[in-house]
């Protein structure tokens, strides 16, 4: 036992005064005569007995009574097992994303658990202690210092957030408030893999680190994993499909009702079977007539972890696509290939007649076999370029020694043969879902490489010894440049089945309605193409009775939109421009909250190995954490009990003198 203020220990001292007082009756005696005392004698031995009896009891409970009495100024205490709790700046991260609303052991969810102890680690601390409260949303003031009261009713206040943070966000977050001061640091969170990211790198010598995970005893959801449309335009009149990924983390589950709305209608629904940990593609027919802006929705029943139930998506009606050739040569392979395709607008004009306001709206212009390139061509096509659209270069077999134009030499080889092209990459983003499969059996075209060039590129098209036939060149817009004239003489390309997915890939990544069906929440910024942009007016984010007011800019024919993330939730927002509606934009959860694997605290520990004071809870509950603590940390005053035990000392005194 020990004392706060040992120095009151002196006034045991005191002790001695009602032992002098017991000792030395100074109270006179009065002599009394009585003519026979023989009668008095038992009597008086026996009140003398009595008395002294009296007088001990007495003289202990003052004893008793001023010995507690000191014992409580003195504050005796019981020592913690360790030292702790001791700092007087704390800071908590609590952990208010979705993946918290998992059930723990009690059957309430994760967050509550969390919340209920980030309430009681404010009760562990003194009253002038200051606190700093972060949640995942970051907002401005959440690293001020608060007080007690003022912390605790932060917390009341606390809800899910929409937001995931990466844990060396969470570490920069926390550190940056009073960074020269030592403090006590809370992480209630339930180390989502996921989201977490990597933290091997992260030391820490000086603050004290107490985690606190929820218990949760089982991962369990069932989450959208991707949704794309069979055909990439959604066109009139042409047949088209949804096909949805939905995976499961966790036990299997059979008959799960999926369901797919159109505008808020439900247009069809389907029954699966889920193996545990695994993943099926549901698909859903697009059938009847669709608005050019179409807000969709694929739902489903999955609790206790519902947050990720409806997936939001739009289905925007494609514009036609201006495709623009630039060809001597009437009824080119490249015509064939988009003449007849309701997605295309397709225009061919001859060098010698070209129409330039109708080449100024193309997305997509194709130099086809020309000699050489006129100075006027050339100015176009570099405009071309830097407004972000479009342009394919096939050079003529018979021209001359070198192209010229956006930079770009091109240069003619003095030797070419005919060698066959190598199997295409399908992980390359440009043949994303083009191709099931391609085996190594696959019989591809010949090609002859005619002309060379050096340049920032990507080989889409090569051949089996790695030399480019179809780049990708790096300029402002996308340039695509061929090797080769498309003729029997050079190649037999236009005449495979390559040929037409190809040429219809590169029209596609032209068109200006690229538009992603939906984004992630926690997305920073958004890139939007949109036909014609007002430079001198803003852009606004419209959902119900809520405007956003994004910070934006425009860069070519593109809307790069940076989002106010902590003021995002899922659903629809409508992009105006005064009262004019542009397009629609859905967002969701991200899905890397929807994967609820954690890490287990042997790997907590092992990943947070450079953090030289920390500590690894996994209460039961807040009440049992806070019990953990207290034995920990916290000395056990005994100044009650001593105040009490003086009083009651105290009283006996007064019944003794009364009654006895």
């Amino acid at each position: 036992m020990n004392f706060t203020y040992p120095i009151f220990l002196w006034g045991l001292s005191a002790l001695a005064i009602p032992i002098i007082v017991h000792l030395f009756n100074f109270r006179k005696a009065k002599k009394v005569s009585f003519s026979n005392v023989r009668f008095l004698e038992t009597i008086q031995k026996k009140s003398a007995s009595n008395l002294n009896l009296r007088h001990l009891l007495i003289l202990l409970c003052r004893l008793l009574f001023i010995a507690f009495l000191v014992l409580t100024f003195a504050q005796p205490f019981i020592p913690g097992k360790e030292n702790g709790l001791q700092n007087r700046q704390v800071s908590i991260y609590l952990d208010n994303s979705h993946s918290l609303s998992n059930l723990t052991i009690n059957d309430i969810s994760g967050f509550h658990e969390l919340l209920g102890v980030a309430q009681n680690i404010v009760t562990l601390y003194p009253q002038e202690t200051q606190f700093s409260l972060t949640t995942n949303d970051f907002q401005p003031g959440s690293g001020i210092s608060r007080s007690q009261t003022k912390t605790q009713e932060k917390l009341s206040e606390t809800e899910y957030s929409t937001l995931s943070r990466t844990g060396q966000e969470i570490f920069n977050k926390l550190l940056a408030t009073n960074p020269s001061e030592t403090k006590d640091i809370f992480l209630l969170t339930d180390f989502q893999q996921s989201t977490i990211g990597s933290l091997e790198a992260f030391t820490d010598s000086i603050n004290q680190y107490h985690i606190v995970r929820a218990v949760i005893p089982e991962q369990r959801n069932i989450y959208v994993d991707t949704v794309f449309l069979i055909n990439p335009f959604l066109v009139p009149n042409q047949k088209n499909a949804i096909r949805v990924q939905i995976r499961n983390q966790g036990s299997a589950i059979s008959d799960l009702q999926v369901k797919f709305h159109i505008n808020d209608r439900q247009s069809a629904t389907t029954s699966i079977d889920l193996d545990a940990n695994a993943s099926q593609k549901v698909t859903f027919e697009l059938t009847g007539s669709l608005n050019a802006i179409n807000k969709c929705l694929i739902s489903f029943e999955d609790f206790p972890v519902a947050f990720d139930n409806d997936y939001y998506f739009t289905l925007n009606q494609a514009a036609k696509i201006n495709i623009v050739e630039i060809s001597d040569k009437p009824n080119s392979p490249i015509s064939k290939v988009y003449r007849n395709n309701d997605l295309f607008h397709f225009s061919s004009y001859p060098s010698y007649n070209i129409s330039y306001p109708t080449l100024e709206q193309a997305d997509l212009v194709v130099i086809n076999a020309l000699s050489n390139i006129e100075h006027g061509l050339r100015a176009q096509i570099e405009k071309q370029l830097s407004q972000g659209k479009s342009v394919l270069f096939i050079p003529k077999g018979g021209a001359a020694n070198s192209y010229q134009f956006a930079g770009l030499t091109i240069t003619k080889d003095s030797v070419t043969t005919k060698t066959p092209l190598a199997i295409p990459d399908l992980k390359n983003p440009f043949f994303k879902q083009m191709f099931e499969n391609l085996s190594s059996d696959t019989q591809t075209p010949d090609v002859s490489l005619i002309y060379h060039w050096n340049g920032m590129e990507v080989k889409l098209l090569k051949t089996k010894t790695g030399q480019a036939y179809l780049s990708h060149l790096f300029q402002k817009g996308n340039l695509y440049v061929m090797a080769g004239p498309l003729t029997k003489a050079y190649t037999n390309l236009h005449q495979h089945a390559l040929f037409v997915p190809v040429m219809q890939r590169i029209a596609e990544m032209s068109g200006t309605n690229n538009q992603a069906l939906a984004f992630n929440v926690d997305k920073t910024n958004i890139t939007l193409t949109i036909d014609s942009l007002a430079n001198d007016q803003l852009y606004k984010l419209k959902k119900e009775d809520t405007e956003l007011i994004p910070s934006q800019r425009i860069t070519a024919n593109e809307l790069v939109l940076d989002m106010p993330k902590y003021l995002l939730t899922p659903g629809y927002y409508d992009l105006m421009l005064g009262d004019q509606l542009i397009t629609t934009i859905a967002f969701n959860h991200s899905k890397k909250e929807s994967d609820l694997t954690v890490w287990p605290t042997k790997e907590i520990q092992a990943r947070f190995s450079g953090i030289k004071h920390l500590n690894i809870y996994e209460p039961d509950d807040a009440a049992s954490f806070s019990k953990i603590m207290k034995e920990k940390y916290h000395q056990r005053e005994l100044w009650k009990y001593t105040l009490i035990l003086s009083l009651i000392f105290l009283f006996a005194e007064s019944v003794l003198l009364r009654f006895l």
